[in-house]
């Protein structure tokens, strides 16, 4: 991780820095090592300002402070981007294990399972008028009926519908 320090009206201390430092151990673990991060202290009046900048990846994070104490300053500005690395690392993660799952739902090519043609007993198809046809057909447990329609003399399917009506197809 590379860390740039930079201050404005401030003096830096070992303490400070060594604080500074500890801090950014903790968001060196959440973050990889291609992270920069870029700190600047400052002090105006009687306030002490921290920012940080984080650019990590194609992301940039930023965590500002102002406080009396510059001590609380920066633990509230690296709290400030710890959150926001947090967030954005779990956002990461999962879409990552989303897309896992994903791939390992999805089965690899099976074949398609055989359809088997099932034959069923002949029956003659006999002329009928549509009309017969359904008389026929609602006098019978079949769900369909093939019939030679005596109006047309071609070939027509009588069936019966989910709504309880029938239905004709002729070709």
């Amino acid at each position: 991780m590379n860390l740039e320090l930079t201050t404005r009206n401030v003096t830096l201390t070992p303490t400070i820095e060594k604080r500074l430092r500890r801090a950014l151990e903790k968001l060196g673990r959440v973050l990889d090592d291609a992270a920069k991060v870029h700190v600047i202290l400052g002090a105006e009046k009687h306030r002490f300002l921290t920012e940080i900048l984080v650019t990590w990846r194609d992301h940039q994070f930023t965590g500002t402070a102002e406080t009396e104490d510059i001590y609380s300053s920066v633990t509230e500005a690296i709290d400030r981007i710890l959150r926001q690395t947090l967030k954005q690392k779990e956002k990461f993660t999962a879409r990552r294990r989303a897309t896992r799952k994903l791939v390992k739902t999805l089965p690899l090519e099976s074949p398609a399972p055989e359809v088997r043609i099932i034959r069923t007993p002949r029956y003659s198809v006999k002329p009928l008028t549509p009309d017969e046809a359904a008389e026929l057909l609602l006098k019978s447990s079949d769900h369909f009926l093939v019939f030679r329609n005596s109006e047309t003399d071609r070939v027509a399917v009588l069936y019966k519908r989910s709504d309880g009506h029938l239905g004709l197809i002729e070709p």
